[in-house]
């Protein structure tokens, strides 16, 4: 059984994305790929669960077959709830990355690069919202479904602020 746990920022953690990124881009990546740490372990200082994700943004989301990263130690869980996205993770009882493929400039690729960079941008709020993860952890340890509908209404306000930064912030 998986228990949630959320622990402080780790600067090795930016040192195991770069390692797999490198793996990635050698073994599965296309021309045209660009890969990004994304996910609270790209945030320095905010804490999180020990889980490097990795976004992929591809051309072409149909060549992301559940396989395609299975010599890497990948298990593939194709959409895995979220439309338009191919999800894999690696590690069975202990997760270490989680990769999220989604195609270029697609809802589901802004949204992810906005919240990192709103967080990594606004301590205050990366605050905010390791509150929230320590405390539905803390009620939910073994529950992943219930520490991801804890945090949700949180998320879905951060991404929004997020969204609108990011739409601001280009526009000037």
């Amino acid at each position: 059984m998986r228990t949630i746990q959320i622990v402080p920022w780790q600067r090795e953690w930016q040192d195991y994305y770069y390692h797999e990124q490198k793996l990635l881009e050698l073994e599965a990546g296309s021309p045209g790929d660009h890969i990004y740490h994304i996910g609270s372990t790209s945030v320095p200082g905010l804490a999180a669960k020990p889980i490097i994700d990795i976004l992929i943004e591809t051309h072409e989301l149909s060549m992301w077959s559940e396989d395609r990263l299975e010599g890497l130690g990948y298990t593939g869980k194709g959409e895995h709830g979220i439309e338009g996205r191919a999800f894999y993770y690696k590690g069975e009882y202990i997760r270490r990355f989680h990769v999220h493929v989604f195609e270029k400039e697609s809802e589901g690729s802004g949204r992810h690069l906005a919240l990192r960079d709103y967080l990594r941008s606004f301590p205050a709020k990366a605050k905010e919202y390791e509150i929230i993860k320590k405390q539905a952890a803390g009620r939910h340890p073994h529950s992943p479904s219930g520490y991801m509908d804890e945090k949700h209404a949180v998320v879905q306000r951060l991404e929004q602020e997020a969204l609108s930064w990011n739409t601001n912030r280009r526009k000037n």
